[in-house]
């Protein structure tokens, strides 16, 4: 080479290097395919392994109620999109050559490699903030003019920047709270605020407690070592970060805002404190309230009103009328005092017993209760009168828990075991129907309020406050209710009688070292302090207690505790505790309540409990010892509960470090009824019989939960037994047979299956009986069901009781229901949910045949679901018809008349809901909706119209949301026929939809005369990324329809769109309160010019509060003809990036302008014009 340069020689050995290097990898192809594509099959085997494991971790996040973080959502995509491509290549292999073969796959390996490299995350999600705080119960809200006139005005208030805080006063039963709670909820949708918090301070607060509620719902996490001061920092810095309404009611003194990190400064980016108490002087004075509300008693007609509606038909009894009137008199106005005294009298159908009630009322002593008007203490007092026994013992004990306290209802029943307040009691079960029911009793007579569910409830604090003194009057039973209130305890004689003592706000270091209290009955304790003992000698000289409860208190137990003999409730409750070994000598206890305490061995001196009924052990997530034979020896036990604790049974054969209880010693517990345990090998189940005579059973089966009960995200106050025999487990073929397995399936209610090996059905291979008593069924990470049911020789009525359906992940799924013309009627004659998502070869989910049996379905949930084509599809023998709809089909229509709600996501081969192909349009004239009231659609990318020209009579009139997003071939949301159907129409959202040119068709053919004209009900509507959008309005809809009711209007990223409203519409925006449009690049003016109309146009926005105008390059005035507009309540105008825009405002219009040598010039409109003053 030695005519090359030197340079020439480098450069052209690099390339036969190249050439060499390239040549033989090529040849490498060839002769090695083999090897790359052996190779490729491992990649892809171990790239399932981790996306299985990922895929593990994604559901155990959801099922706690995280959010996917999106790097672990990019990468579960990518393992699908490199998973088909390998699919693709192994269903051409046998067309290629080697060499083709041995490239491809050598490149597959490495991309697939790649992937599962990338596999691995240290967390896959987060827990996302939920706003919710003390949510403030409505129920029960009546808008009458009295209380409308300060709703409206709290409501404006909260609107004016000049006022940081505003009071709502007046006395105990008025009202003030559930007012304030109705302001939360319409502040909530307005979305005046970004966050929305309450909480309740009551008589004795709590200071640090209420800072942590607060930062709490804001999303921030105090540390222990951090101190007041730093805390409070924390929380100013939080609360300046965003536009917050602030709730705190029932303040009694003044609180020190500024210490807890609350600022009234200038700071506050609009954010705003909304306060309630009894006394306008604390609001006034103390609080520095600005603006204060005063609500005041009900006017004769409205209290007349709230009473009639309580007692129903009884109010236009003339034989009853008389003594309505007066007795609502009585009642001063008051809305607890009518409510609690309509409840009480709504079922007395005697007018005597309406006269003896007035004359209580009447000669009622009145009672001075701080606060308090005397006509609430007459007539809660008269309330309670006409409770039985049994309830009035119970309503009183109910005033001795902590004020303002949500308290479960299985909280409750358990502690009452040591109580004799019921006759005839003898078991745990009828215990908790006994209390549940005088518990619904009370909540009738509106002595006791809900709580966050059914299974909980809460005492309104002025009846409380009656209850307490109806308590220490009647019953002699002190409630001391702060720390201040501690001199009690020295007046040893007022003491000596008394029933029960409850105190929430002591530290136990102060407590007496021995109380002298013989006729003690119980006490309830909670540990202001959390850290301190309670005195070794306390309970040695109360022998009678009966119950004894403590509240978060981390403590050892006193020694006195043993001294207790005649205890028979022990609660625990949320306790840090060192050991509990001494409770194995109160040998007459019946109830044992440990739930939440951080043990982590049950001592084997519980096993001398022999009286006991009630063992709770539930939340006890460190307690992993049972020593043998402890549970065995509780012969009465009749109720064992440890959801979300113990699961380490001893299993025959296997050595473990420790030796444990078996879950055969269970089957010794011939009283058990209700049973709540997580047995992680299937294998160990007891015996059948033991099954067969529970009443009740929470029970998880298997090892791949993550420790999750499906339950566990609920709050200890809802109610635990909603569903009586619920179970969760892991099924394959080898214990499908079992007999404790058939018998747990065959009664339960509620049923959460993941499916395993070998099964392809649910009904018929799980149960063949078709689940008699089910009434909620989840189907999850089933890799083999073909069917859900599988009908084919199967007769039997199926799913009668189910109510709730979801099917979730099953990646081999085919139908729902094989075999459906056997489908018996009056099988899922009660289900009104239907969920299903992640399905990918489910191509529709009813059969027309089959639909009759879903007559009762309100709502329907279907996403992620790669081939379904449709929702209901005509199914012959051999194939589904989706795009052949023949004339016989063509008579029946596709009936949904119960649905409420449809929510489509993620369906991109949907053709339609029951549709031709061809038509691509989602509701066909086949279907109808009479009381469809939401529906949400999202990536649907075939849709390119939503409605038939010629729907149903009366179908789809009802709707009150739309939500569309997604659909990039979706033109036109709603034709000239669909806008009379609209009337009921208050929430409008399209986003992200590529080729919608226009959102409502003004005029056009096939205009429906189906509803009335008239005006719809239209409050928000947000248009979001739409780049063809052309017109919202293709012409003026004055002659059809109104839009008066818009409230906020959005519209960003709208790049076409040259103007927004018709003139009709801006004209009629009277109850308009925001408008944003942002990134709309060809807007040249907001309303439409009128073609002909010269006369001047005058626009009224009279509640218009935020206007925002960014980026609109082209936007050179509000409306181009002549005109004026007033904005009376105008506080925000931002406008931005508009560069046209060179006069904000003017009173004139003026088309030209003469220069220095008088020609005429023309000039800039104005953006506004207004009218001279």
């Amino acid at each position: 080479m030695e005519f090359l340069t030197p340079f020439c020689q480098v450069v052209f050995e690099k390339i036969v290097d190249y050439t060499i290097g390239a040549a033989a990898r090529h040849m490498g192809y060839l002769i090695h395919y083999q090897k790359y594509v052996d190779n490729l099959r491992t990649e892809v085997t171990e790239l399932n392994e981790v996306r299985d494991s990922v895929q593990q971790k994604v559901e155990a996040a959801e099922r706690n109620v995280e959010e996917i973080e999106a790097k672990v959502q990019r990468w579960l995509t990518s393992v699908e999109e490199i998973t088909a491509k390998v699919q693709k290549f192994e269903g051409q292999a046998n067309l290629k050559t080697r060499y083709q073969l041995g490239r491809r796959a050598h490149k597959l390996g490495l991309a697939v490699k790649d992937i599962k490299d990338k596999g691995t995350f240290q967390t896959v999600g987060h827990r996302v903030h939920i706003q919710g705080g003390t949510t403030i119960s409505t129920k029960g809200y009546e808008d009458f003019a009295s209380r409308k006139i300060i709703f409206d005005g709290v409501m404006e208030t909260l609107k004016d920047d000049n006022i940081r805080a505003i009071g709502v006063c007046g006395m105990g039963g008025l009202g003030k709270t559930m007012l304030v709670g109705k302001v939360a909820t319409q502040a909530k949708e307005d979305k005046l605020f970004k966050s929305v918090v309450t909480v309740v301070v009551s008589q004795a607060p709590d200071l640090k407690m209420i800072q942590k509620d607060i930062a709490k719902e804001l999303g921030l996490s105090f540390r222990d070592e951090e101190t007041d001061s730093q805390k409070a920092n924390l929380l100013r810095k939080r609360l300046k970060e965003e536009k917050i309404l602030l709730i705190i009611d029932d303040i009694w003194n003044k609180i020190d805002l500024e210490k807890l990190g609350i600022s009234s400064g200038d700071d506050h980016k609009g954010s705003k404190l909304l306060l309630t108490s009894r006394f306008r002087d604390v609001l006034a004075t103390d609080m520095d309230a600005q603006k204060i509300f005063d609500v005041g008693f009900l006017s004769n007609d409205e209290a007349e009103y709230l009473f009639s509606k309580i007692v129903g038909d009884l109010a236009e009894n003339l034989n009853f009328q008389t003594t309505m009137v007066e007795v609502v008199k009585e009642c001063a106005g008051l809305p607890i005092a009518i409510t609690t005294v309509a409840n009480a009298l709504k079922n007395k159908k005697e007018p005597s017993v309406w006269k003896d009630a007035l004359r209580q009322l009447k000669r009622a002593n009145p009672t001075h209760i701080n606060g308090m008007h005397d006509k609430v203490y007459q007539s809660i007092k008269l309330s309670y009168d006409f409770l039985t026994k049994e309830e009035q013992s119970l309503f009183l004990f109910c005033s001795s828990f902590e004020e303002d306290m949500v308290i479960p209802i299985a909280l409750l029943w358990r502690i009452l075991v040591g109580l004799e307040f019921f006759q005839d009691v003898y078991t745990m079960e009828e215990l908790r129907n006994k209390v549940q029911a005088l518990v619904e009793s009370l909540k009738d007579s509106c002595l006791l309020l809900e709580g966050y569910g059914s299974g909980s409830f809460k005492m309104h604090d002025v009846i409380r406050d009656v209850a307490i003194y109806i308590a220490d009057k009647d019953k002699e039973m002190l409630t001391i209710r702060s720390s201040n209130d501690l001199e009690e305890w020295s007046y040893v004689k007022n003491l000596k009688e008394s029933i029960g003592i409850a105190l929430f706000d002591v530290e136990f270091s102060d407590l007496p070292k021995r109380l002298e209290f013989p006729q003690l009955n119980f006490i309830l304790l909670g540990d202001k302090g959390n850290s301190s003992a309670i005195p070794n000698h306390f309970f040695e000289g109360v022998k009678e207690l009966k119950i004894l409860v403590l509240f978060k208190a981390r403590i050892s137990l006193p020694s006195s505790l043993s001294s207790l003999h005649n205890l028979q409730s022990l609660v625990l409750f949320n306790c840090q505790l060192e050991n509990v070994a001494i409770i194995g000598e109160l040998k007459n206890l019946k109830a044992l309540t440990l739930s939440g305490s951080n043990i982590k061995q049950l001592p084997i001196e519980i096993g001398q409990l022999t009286r006991l009924q009630l063992l709770d052990l539930k939340r006890c997530t460190r307690l992993e010892v049972i020593p043998p034979n402890v549970l065995s020896n509780l012969k009465r036990l009749e109720e064992l509960y440890m959801k979300s604790s113990f699961n380490k049974w001893q299993v025959d054969g296997e050595s473990t470090e420790r030796n444990n209880t078996r879950v055969s010693e269970l089957d010794y517990l011939s009283h058990l009824t209700t049973l709540c345990i997580h047995i992680p090998n299937a294998k160990i189940l007891p015996k059948a019989s033991l099954f067969e005579k529970l009443e009740r059973y929470d029970i998880l089966i298997g090892n791949d939960w993550d420790g999750h009960w499906f339950w566990e995200r609920e709050i200890d106050s809802v109610d635990e037994f909603k569903f009586s025999k619920m179970v969760k487990l892991e099924l394959d073929r080898r214990f499908q047979a079992e007999d404790g397995i058939i018998i747990l399936l065959k009664r339960c209610e509620y049923l959460d299956l993941a499916p395993k090996e070998g099964l392809k059905n649910i009904l018929y291979e799980v149960d063949k009986e078709g689940f008699p008593q089910l009434k909620h069924l989840y189907v999850r990470n089933g890799t083999e069901i073909q069917y859900i049911i599988n009908l084919v020789g199967f007769q039997h009525i199926v799913f009668p009781l189910l109510e709730f359906l979801s099917l979730d992940n099953m990646t081999n799924l085919e139908k729902i229901c094989h075999g459906h013309d056997q489908l018996a009627m009056g099988s899922f004659r009660s289900l009104k949910k239907l969920e299903v998502s992640k399905c990918h070869e489910l191509k529709f989910v009813f059969s027309l045949t089959m639909l009759g049996c879903f007559s009762q379905l309100q709502e329907i949930v279907i996403k992620n679901c790669k081939v379904m084509s449709a929702i209901v599809a005509k199914e012959r023998k051999h194939e589904i018809q989706v795009n052949d709809i023949t004339d016989d089909v063509k008579t029946n229509i596709a009936d949904f008349s119960q649905l409420r709600s449809l929510d489509l996501q993620n369906l991109p081969n949907l053709m339609g809901f029951y549709s031709d192909v061809d038509s691509q349009l989602l509701f066909s004239e086949k279907v109808a909706f009479f009381n469809l009231e939401t529906i949400f659609i999202n990536g649907i990318n075939n849709l390119k119209m939503l409605w038939h020209n010629q729907l149903v009579s009366d179908s789809i009139c009802k709707i009150k949301k739309l939500h569309v997003g997604s659909c990039k071939n979706l033109m036109k949301v709603f034709p000239s026929n669909m806008l009379r159907r609209l009337q009921n129409l208050e929430e409008l959202k399209i986003e992200d939809c590529n080729s919608v040119e226009e959102v409502f068709e003004v005029g056009g053919e096939n205009v429906d005369e189906i509803c009335d004209k008239g005006s719809t009900q239209l409050r928000h509507l947000t248009l979001i990324n739409l780049p063809k959008l052309k017109h919202v309005w293709t012409s003026d809809p004055e002659t059809i329809l109104t839009f008066q009711n818009l409230h906020r209007v959005e519209v960003s990223k709208c790049t076409t769109l040259k103007s927004l409203f018709p003139i009709s519409v801006a004209k009629s925006l009277e109850h308009l309160e925001s408008l944003c449009i942002n990134d709309c690049g060809l807007l040249e003016k907001i309303v439409a010019l009128e073609e002909g109309l010269e006369t001047k146009t005058k626009f009224m926005f009279p509640r218009i509060i935020s206007l925002t105008l960014q980026s609109l390059p082209e936007l050179k005035c509000f409306y181009p003809g002549k005109h004026t507009s007033e904005w009376p309540s105008l506080k925000s105008l931002t406008i931005s990036k508009c560069d046209k825009v060179k006069i904000i405002v003017s009173n004139e219009l003026s088309s030209t302008e003469t220069d220095e040598l008088g020609d005429h010039v023309p000039i800039q409109q104005p953006l506004f014009l207004i009218e001279k003053v």
